[in-house]
């Protein structure tokens, strides 16, 4: 019976890795927004979405955890922290994604990227401002039996903020094409994404994004942000292919800040994720 559950969580588990090192979306506030983040990307979670979005961060770090789709053995895990670099040299962040899937104590694969990102501002004055960034990406990709593979792929962002309340964001996820494995090499996910923020009221926040990967699959996404006052903040959003639905909020007091979504999905388990995340 062991023996059959055992096999049984091993197939479930490689349905969900099917898509190995995807996007599974680390970011609560991203989350909450439906994902459309690209356009938005002004935390250190930006190393994501979108690296030109560090530019504007300062000393900030963020620790994430869900376990995907409501699944005991699927365990998401982030973490991203910035540090402002002096003059005129921008922002540099370092982060980290592992998802592990786990059966009575043994993990039976792990999936971490290891990731290297800087942000930098090209121009700015009182109306406008355009920065630039890009990732290094490590992955590493292990299984239960010490079987292994790495690569190393590229990310690049730009945002471009006109006006003081129109933002937009366009990135590129893997953009070097890594690939990964033996006598079958298979592609690592690479996407392009552009997106859109616009501020209607002070406080408020929307966005829109579409997203493509070179597979020519095409998401859109879409979603609203309201900081009603100090401390809180909400947000809803939504999300095609697959279709969600998403809702959260943010608690700041004094530079800590938690961070919590939960994503409905059309036929899987809904998502908890929560950040929680310290600035200074």
């Amino acid at each position: 019976m062991k023996k059959l559950l055992l096999l049984s969580l091993i197939l479930i588990s490689s349905t969900i890795l099917l898509a190995v090192f995807d996007d599974y979306q680390p970011s609560a506030r991203a989350r909450a927004m439906g994902g459309a983040f690209t356009g938005v990307a002004n935390d250190i979670n930006s190393i994501f979405f979108n690296p030109a979005g560090i530019a504007d961060t300062g000393y900030e770090a963020k620790i994430g955890f869900a376990n995907l789709n409501g699944e005991a053995f699927s365990e998401y895990k982030t973490l991203a922290a910035g540090a402002k670099l002096p003059k005129y040299f921008g922002t540099i962040g370092l982060a980290l994604r592992m998802l592990d899937v786990d059966f009575e104590g043994h993990t039976l694969s792990s999936e971490q990227i290891y990731t290297l990102s800087h942000g930098i501002t090209l121009q700015k004055d009182i109306h406008s401002t355009i920065n630039f960034g890009y990732s290094v990406n490590y992955y590493n990709l292990a299984f239960d039996d010490d079987d292994s593979d790495a690569a190393i792929g590229f990310d690049l962002g730009v945002s471009a903020v006109l006006h003081t309340r129109t933002k937009l964001g366009f990135a590129v996820t893997n953009l070097s094409k890594a690939k990964m494995g033996f006598e079958n090499q298979i592609d690592l996910p690479s996407k392009l994404a552009l997106g859109i923020s616009y501020l209607p009221y002070d406080r408020v926040t929307t966005t829109i994004e579409v997203k493509k990967d070179f597979a020519c699959e095409t998401e859109f996404m879409g979603g609203v942000e309201a900081r009603l006052f100090d401390p809180l903040a909400i947000r809803f959003g939504v999300h095609q292919n697959p279709a969600s639905y998403s809702a959260g909020a943010t608690f700041h007091l004094e530079g800590v800040s938690l961070d919590y979504a939960f994503t409905m999905h059309s036929v899987l388990a809904p998502t908890h994720y929560l950040n929680l995340g310290y600035k200074y």
